[in-house]
């Protein structure tokens, strides 16, 4: 999280609303959020597939409006996911919570494993989960947050048409043909779309020549391209959706004047995979992004306390990742991003084979010392020497994924739809000549306004860092936990604080806390001096070396290693309650015994069920 002063987002809605209604509006963006954006994965049954900005605005300390940006979508799960993790929570909810008469209306039937986007990872439900609860805390949190039951009812219509989508199934030469016409009508009917309309534009592939609009055609596929489409809509539906939801939210909770934030930043961690494509290329961008102004933050919070207290600064050595992100989407020379860029725009009409081709014909060029290339020219693979290491990436479908060649398709065939509410979630003018961004522009231009709102906080971290992937007591695997340290990009952070002071606390505080340990009993007169406190120590606590430890700033202590304040507590809390101190640790000592017994029982049983 970070916080600082900053101005207001503009609009109108939250100005208009009380301090008790913000607050509430707040607390339900998170299962709302939680349903759409998180899903169970293989180490999380509540894992964020998306980041997430909120801006929390206060005035006389109270929350009077916000704002969430979100970042990086995972749509791609919308349609596969891995064995034994979920699709989005939603469409889980959906499927337990809806009644009766809806379920008819959604032709959602009785069993979601006769759905292909949620039966194909062999995970329906999760243990101690109540899907069908939590469907009905999110209406309800929908509605606070100003989403009309009119507009409720499109999204679980739309959600609905997604699974349809899925069973969607194509045979044959291009043009392909549809197996089964009832997955296709029930969709159909759900888009309000006309069945044999959205059977040619799934079955077809909008291309255009040349730079005009004017010059359009419609490609047969055969049936892998012809799923691909589907696949496409499913997500592009999913992703207009869920901008939809925090575009209501932000309506919702908006307030034009300037005031103090607090912001809190929820986003992906560094991601490596045995395979790796555009969307890991872009969530790592983004981290290179975020490690790059943490570190200069944190440098230059460290600089300017010392500054201030008139403690001496030493230069920390540190690898400065600026490199790094040039390499990814530098102007001059062009980056990996404005080469993907050029591509898109100079190569039309053109297959997928060919755009990688041009790609990587382009790359190849690139001379960098994060960059390693395979010179076979029929290679597509490249590494970037990230902050935190070597990443192997695949570049075949970059061009494809970043011009989104099957976009403008979908977007004319949605506009088609009878649901006003459909139409609204795909506003672009098709017929303009200039191409849409790209979605390397729309990430970079993401990043940088958030860089630009981190720029003006004080920011404060929180790492979560997993001891094991059993979620059992007093298990520490030690290569699961140094993979998070290097990919959370701790590193650098700990190197900064430790050539520095861990601990830095105001004089007062220091003196208020242990000038105890220099009196006999609670009757006892307090220290009046610092001075005395450390003169204590030195004489008393042999394990401390005062003079390496210890260090006096204008207005504060600063103490270099966390081990000189474990020293200290335990010493106050020997002085301030001897008794409790060893009933602390007898009761430390019986929780260890529990939690071990609890550990040699077995592993815990699988978090998996079908339902």
């Amino acid at each position: 999280g970070a916080a600082g002063r900053g101005g207001g987002f503009g609009g109108g809605g939250g100005g208009s609303k009380t301090v008790e209604e913000i607050k509430q509006i707040i607390i339900d963006t998170n299962p709302v959020l939680e349903s759409f954006g998180n899903a169970k994965t293989v180490r999380n049954d509540n894992s964020s597939r998306f980041g997430k900005y909120l801006e929390i605005q206060f005035e006389g300390g109270a929350p009077v409006g916000g704002k969430i940006t979100s970042f990086l979508l995972e749509s791609t799960r919308v349609a596969f996911q891995g064995k034994h993790e979920r699709n989005f929570h939603i469409f889980y909810n959906l499927f337990a919570g809806v009644g009766a008469n809806e379920r008819q209306e959604l032709a959602l039937g009785s069993d979601p494993r006769f759905f292909d986007y949620l039966s194909q990872s062999g995970c329906t439900t999760v243990d101690g989960v109540d899907d069908a609860a939590d469907f009905a805390e999110i209406r309800k949190a929908m509605s606070t947050i100003g989403i009309a039951q009119g507009d409720q009812a499109e999204v679980w219509r739309i959600i609905s048409a997604i699974l349809w989508l899925g069973n969607v199934k194509f045979t044959g030469d291009a043009p392909a043909q549809v197996k089964d016409k009832q997955p296709l009508e029930n969709a159909a009917y759900l888009l309000q779309l006309p069945a044999d309309y959205l059977e040619m534009c799934l079955t077809h592939k909008y291309l255009q020549s040349g730079s005009a609009r004017a010059t359009q055609y419609q490609s047969p596929q055969n049936a892998d391209q012809a799923t691909g489409i589907r696949d496409a809509l499913a997500k592009t539906l999913y992703a207009r959706v869920f901008d939809h939801i925090v575009a209501a939210i932000n309506n919702s909770m908006s307030y034009p004047s300037e005031t103090f934030v607090v912001g809190i930043l929820d986003i992906y961690g560094f991601e490596i995979f045995e395979h790796n494509s555009f969307e890991q290329f872009c969530i790592n961008y983004v981290n290179e992004k975020l490690q790059q102004i943490f570190i200069d933050l944190t440098i230059k919070a460290e600089q300017d306390e010392y500054a201030a207290e008139g403690i001496n600064w030493k230069p920390i050595s540190y690898f400065n990742n600026k490199v790094v992100c040039e390499l990814i989407e530098g102007k001059n020379p062009p980056g990996l991003f404005r080469i993907l860029d050029d591509v898109c725009r100079t190569v039309h009409a053109a297959d997928q084979a060919t755009m990688d081709r041009k790609y990587m014909e382009r790359v190849i060029k690139v001379d960098h010392p994060h960059l390693k290339l395979n010179k076979d020219e029929l290679s597509y693979n490249f590494t970037i020497k990230h902050y935190a290491g070597e990443v192997h990436y695949d570049a075949q479908g970059f061009p494809f994924k970043n011009k989104d060649t099957l976009f403008m398709g979908l977007v004319m065939s949605m506009q088609e739809s009878q649901s006003r509410f459909i139409q609204s979630l795909f506003p672009e003018d098709t017929k303009a000549k200039s191409a849409p961004p790209t979605s390397g522009q729309k990430i970079r231009q993401s990043s940088a306004y958030l860089v630009d709102r981190l720029n003006k906080t004080q920011p404060h971290y929180i790492r979560c860092i997993k001891s094991n992937d059993t979620k059992s007591p007093l298990s520490f695997n030690t290569n699961r936990v140094e993979h998070q340290v290097k990919y959370l990009g701790l590193l650098e952070n700990v190197r900064v604080r430790k050539a520095g002071h861990s601990y830095r606390t105001p004089q007062e505080h220091f003196l208020e806390r242990y000038g105890v340990l220099l009196t006999r009993t609670d009757e006892d007169p307090l220290p009046t001096s610092i001075q005395q406190v450390i003169d204590w120590i030195r004489q008393k606590v042999p394990e401390i070396n005062v003079a390496e430890e210890i260090h006096l700033g204008k207005s504060k202590v600063f103490v270099r290693s966390p081990e000189s304040i474990f020293i200290l507590e335990d010493h106050r809390l020997r002085r301030i309650d001897p008794e409790g101190y060893k009933l602390q640790l007898r009761e430390f000592k019986e929780k260890e015994k529990i939690a071990r017994q609890q550990l040699n029982k077995g592993a815990p049983g699988r978090r998996c069920a079908i339902m």
